[in-house]
């Protein structure tokens, strides 16, 4: 359906005002599939599993739950605005440390709302609506109680570059979600990933909160296939794709809207989720390569407190004094001592310059993470 708008906005085409704002149908219980789109959905599933049992083979597989769940911040961050080197990104969370810009809250914001959402699917949260109202919150940093997190204005996709308009605010919107979370609850006979690309599609559309909706649209994706028992933690940065995909990513959206031609965006995600899956599945072999490389450059040296903060550094490559004593439970004296070893080594490099005094970064392993960001110079 398309509902009227009477509100003018600068910057908003004027097809898309008369146009009207979009609001999807409810989402069918079946869709007939290719065979090609099937062997997709397949090809897919098979990636994820075995991304799944590559991340259970780590020493310590929270550390890259950790890295996934960073970079994903990094780059769904862009969506307001905010574009920022992974360094700087894990700068703003290290303990004492706060660079001046506004990079921190943001960052912090995007971090508590995917943590709020896996501790509630850890704790039995099964209801749609309880799940991603406590994420909307979280986000927002309001009380999940209060009403301030539902969308009360209008809003669009494509930011800068406006391609539809969402459902209307208040109460179509929160008719939808709720039908929704019916919907996602319900049997059905889809496929556990063609029903994931379904759900995402519909939380970019509607975008039923007040804030950070393109964020819980990606987020939204990770917790389904965590709650699917698909994959055991969040692991796939699905925004990699979506940013070197954005145009199609953004085409495909409209055909469903215009077409309700499901068919496809479920072949168009599937592909997607198999790509992201094999690239991280190769970082995983890269990431263990380096491990290992860097445990060879302290042969000789390694206590058990340089290996427990060698191996966290899959998830911590840049880091400080406090952060390694508050993660480890030794003092900040000791984490002096073992940080002076590893940048003895080579395995750590100083940041000396501000804002970053005191910290460290390992580059081996940043470069790997940071795929196309540029590296920081050394001083």
């Amino acid at each position: 359906m398309w509902i009227p708008v009477r509100d003018e906005w600068d910057g908003v085409p004027g097809r898309l005002l008369t146009e009207g704002a979009f609001l999807p149908k409810p989402l069918p219980s079946d869709v007939v599939l290719s065979s090609r789109t099937h062997r997709a959905l397949a090809d897919a599933q098979e990636a994820l599993g075995r991304l799944d049992e590559a991340t259970v083979r780590l020493l310590d597989p929270s550390a890259l739950v950790r890295a996934t769940q960073v970079r994903e911040v990094q780059r769904s961050a862009r969506l307001d605005g905010i574009s920022t080197a992974l360094l700087e990104v894990l700068v703003s969370q290290l303990p004492g440390v706060r660079p001046e810009t506004a990079v921190e809250p943001a960052i912090s914001s995007y971090l508590r709302a995917g943590d709020t959402g896996f501790a509630a699917l850890d704790a039995g949260v099964t209801d749609h609506v309880a799940l991603m109202s406590s994420v909307a919150a979280a986000f927002a940093g309001v009380d999940t109680a209060g009403t301030d997190i539902w969308r009360t204005d209008h809003s669009w996709l494509g930011g800068t570059d406006p391609f539809l308009l969402a459902s209307p605010p208040g109460a179509a919107s929160r008719a939808a979600f709720e039908q929704f979370a019916a919907w996602s609850s319900g049997e059905t006979e889809i496929p556990v990933l063609a029903k994931v690309a379904l759900g995402h599609f519909f939380h970019e559309v509607v975008r039923p909160f007040r804030h950070g909706n393109g964020h819980i649209a990606r987020l939204y994706v990770g917790l389904e296939l965590a709650r699917s028992g698909v994959l055991r933690g969040q692991v796939l940065p699905l925004s990699t794709w979506i940013d070197r995909n954005l145009t199609e990513y953004r085409a495909r959206i409209r055909r469903l809207a215009d077409e309700g031609d499901y068919e496809q965006w479920i072949a168009f995600f599937a592909e997607g989720i198999r790509a992201v899956s094999r690239d991280e599945l190769l970082l995983i072999t890269k990431l263990e390569a380096a491990h290992e490389a860097l445990h060879r450059k302290l042969s000789g040296r390694r206590t058990g407190n340089i290996r427990k903060v060698l191996t966290a550094l899959i998830a911590t490559p840049v880091t400080n004094h406090r952060q390694v004593a508050e993660l480890h439970g030794i003092t900040t004296k000791n984490a002096g001592d073992v940080c002076a070893r590893l940048v003895d080594a080579g395995v750590l490099h100083r940041l000396d310059e501000k804002p970053y005094a005191k910290a460290y970064y390992a580059p081996d392993l940043l470069r790997l993470l940071s795929l196309t960001d540029p590296m920081p110079t050394r001083p």
